[in-house]
């Protein structure tokens, strides 16, 4: 299955263009959101070679954020948004029945319900979702899409970071056109190599708790600007 559309600054590009979504085309537009904040993510891999047991993640991203989304067009006011936390994992779960099958499903928590707090420094942070009801996502052969099932599973999660390396700082500046259309993305983003060690409660195995190097804190500003 294709877990997770959104890693380090790639995510954060991904989910703004996603609610991008195209300007009308019977009349010329000017649109553009701007994502500021700052954020934690980590990524956590289960061991080559070795497919965990039922209810226990073998990949699991954690993201935190103190970030918000503005939208503009013209002749509107602003329209603003709190950059949720989100948890997303993929594991085998076990069968809704007591005699079905264990399935193959993506699990996704994404909440406005989370205390988040980073260091000015980007030495540390920490997440806490104290609970979020995740929705089981599964791949439908029909369709060839990922859907809900309508399975949900409570959770609560714990996410702590320590930088591991300097600040560094990455620009990027990207433009297309089709047609008399336009769509450009700028981003300014200063990260720190960190560590994270990962708790999670309410999984069919029970509690699940990790370390992972695959880790990252930072600072962003991402902006699309469309017009057609």
């Amino acid at each position: 299955m294709r877990l997770f559309r959104w890693l380090g600054l790639v995510a954060t590009v991904l989910l703004l263009t996603a609610l991008a979504g195209p300007a009308n085309a019977a009349r010329v537009t000017h649109e553009s959101y701007t994502l500021t904040g700052v954020t934690a993510e980590a990524t956590f891999f289960s061991e080559d070679g070795q497919e965990p047991d039922v209810g226990i993640p073998r990949v699991l991203y954690a993201m935190g954020a103190d970030a918000t989304t503005v939208h503009r067009v013209p002749g509107a006011k602003p329209e603003r948004t709190r950059q949720p936390a989100i948890l997303a994992m993929g594991l085998i779960m076990p069968g809704i029945a007591p005699a079905d099958e264990p399935y193959q499903a993506e699990l996704w928590c994404v909440t406005e319900d989370f205390t988040f707090t980073i260091a000015d420094d980007l030495s540390e942070a920490a997440l806490q979702i104290p609970t979020c009801e995740a929705q089981v996502i599964v791949f439908d052969p029909q369709t060839g899409e990922e859907v809900p099932n309508g399975v949900t599973v409570t959770l609560a999660a714990t996410t702590r970071w320590a930088a591991t390396g300097p600040l560094e700082t990455q620009r990027s500046h990207s433009r297309y056109a089709v047609g008399g259309s336009w769509t450009m993305d700028l981003s300014r983003t200063s990260m720190r190599p960190a560590t994270a060690d990962i708790t999670v409660s309410g999984l069919p195995s029970g509690t699940f708790e990790a370390s992972t190097q695959e880790a990252v804190l930072q600072t962003l500003k991402v902006a699309t600007f469309q017009h057609q």
